[in-house]
């Protein structure tokens, strides 16, 4: 039998894609909705296997919308699609009970890879170290329980953090900080080290989650 899903989704033109791409791939599309109230009537009718949220809907957000589907419909697994790469809403919609999140614009093989893996247990598309933190945060595991997290940032390093988990370039960084951007990239090649991660997206979810940096 195959694979039931449906996205929710805004812009009709990545709609249709993301329904061309799954269709071509083996999958039963069984619906589309442009917004999230319509996007839960759509899950609380089809059941499907998977729903495809994008996270910047109108009115409805995507994290409620994934919320809402999770809560009522256990077994539909729910990946987020994001177009801005903000570690801090990603989070969140992870928290509403995303078991992964795409960024747009995205490949074909990357949509249905994401998918095969959610469905398979497998973490998509966050490391399995940062798939660890977020699981100890949200269980709410004590301090002394959680992996230590090896050398501390210095202030510096944790005021460049803060910005990257906002979704700031490089370059943006290099403005509101007055240093080079040059300055920034050995600045986050040395956070990277330290927090042994190796996207910018790692570290700013991990800093959230450790409650190194504010969201």
């Amino acid at each position: 039998m195959a694979i039931r899903a449906i996205a929710v989704e805004d812009d009709e033109a990545v709609s249709k894609l993301i329904a061309q791409v799954l269709t071509s791939h083996g999958f039963e599309v069984c619906g589309t909705a442009a917004t999230g109230e319509d996007g839960v009537a759509l899950a609380r009718r089809e059941r499907p296997d998977v729903a495809l949220v994008d996270l910047g809907l109108p009115k409805m957000s995507g994290e409620d919308v994934i919320a809402t589907i999770r809560q009522e419909l256990p077994k539909t697994a729910c990946i987020a699609l994001t177009a801005v790469d903000i570690p801090a809403r990603v989070l969140n919609a992870m928290r509403a009970g995303a078991s992964g999140y795409i960024l747009k614009p995205f490949h074909a093989a990357d949509l249905t890879k994401a998918v095969e893996d959610v469905l398979s247990g497998e973490a998509a598309p966050i490391s399995p170290r940062a798939a660890k933190v977020l699981l100890q945060e949200f269980r709410g595991d004590p301090p002394d329980q959680r992996a230590k997290d090896g050398p501390a940032l210095s202030k510096r390093e944790l005021e460049v953090l803060q910005l990257l988990v906002h979704g700031h370039t490089y370059a943006d960084v290099a403005t509101a900080l007055g240093i080079a951007e040059g300055t920034v990239q050995t600045y986050v090649k040395r956070i990277y080290e330290k927090m042994d991660v190796s996207t910018k997206a790692e570290a700013a979810l991990l800093a959230v989650a450790r409650g190194l940096v504010k969201p």
